[in-house]
C-alpha cells in the first residue's frame, strides 16, 4: 500500500466511496468492479490490481448479490471485519433509498412514455460498453499463458454449446488444481 490510514480514516473511506459508487453505477455488480478499482487502485493506491482480480474470483464464487459481496471484500482487506460491515451498509443504502422512491412514485409512472424508455435504453447500452472493458481488463490482467489462451478459449466453445456454467466451473477447479500439480513436478524434475 502506497500510504498508511488510520482505521477510522479508512471505514469513512469505504462507506463514502462504496456509497457513492452504489448510487451512481447502473448495472449491477460487475459494473461497479472498474469504478472499484479506480477508486480503491488508482486513486487512493490501497489495493493492487491483483487484489481486484482475486475479489472478482471470490465475488462470483460467494452466494449473494455481487455489489455486497465486492463490498465485503475490499471493505476486509482494508479494514477487516469492520471495513467489510461499513462497506456493506455503504452499498445498500443507495439502494434502499431509491427503491423506496421509485415504490412512492412508481403508481404515477408511464412506462410506456417514449422519454423512459430511451432513457433507459441509452443505460442498457452504456452498461454493455462497461461489462466489455471489464472484460478486457479482467483479460490483459489474467490471461498470460499458452494455458491460459487455451482454458479460455476452451471455455468459451463449451458456453457458446450450451454447457452450464456450475459445470464449467467445477470442471476447471480440478483442470487447474492438475496444472499447478504438473508445473510443480516440472519445477522439481529441474532442480
Amino acid at each position: 500500500m502506497a500510504r498508511k490510514l488510520s482505521t477510522i480514516r479508512i471505514l469513512i473511506l469505504l462507506f463514502f466511496s462504496f456509497f457513492k459508487i452504489a448510487l451512481f453505477v447502473v448495472g449491477g455488480g460487475l459494473a461497479m468492479v472498474p469504478v472499484i478499482e479506480d477508486v480503491f487502485v488508482r486513486e487512493k493506491k490501497l489495493l493492487k490490481e491483483k487484489d481486484i482480480l482475486d475479489m472478482i474470483a471470490i465475488m462470483q464464487t460467494m452466494p449473494g448479490m455481487l455489489a455486497v459481496n465486492a463490498a465485503i471484500c475490499v471493505g476486509y482487506k482494508l479494514a477487516g471485519l469492520k471495513g467489510a460491515v461499513v462497506s456493506v451498509i455503504g452499498v445498500i443504502m443507495p439502494s434502499i433509498a431509491i427503491i423506496m422512491l421509485i415504490a412512492a412514485l412508481f403508481m404515477n409512472l408511464d412506462v410506456k412514455n417514449p422519454h423512459i424508455l430511451m432513457m433507459f435504453s441509452c443505460v442498457r447500452a452504456c452498461v454493455v460498453a462497461v461489462f466489455l472493458g471489464t472484460a478486457y481488463r479482467l483479460f490483459k490482467n489474467a490471461v498470460h499463458s499458452l494455458f491460459d489462451y487455451v482454458f479460455l478459449v476452451g471455455f468459451v466453445v463449451a458456453l457458446m454449446c450450451g454447457v452450464s456454467q456450475i459445470k464449467l466451473i467445477l470442471l476447471s477447479m480440478p483442470i487447474g488444481w492438475g496444472y499447478v500439480l504438473y508445473w510443480r513436478f516440472r519445477m522439481r524434475r529441474k532442480k
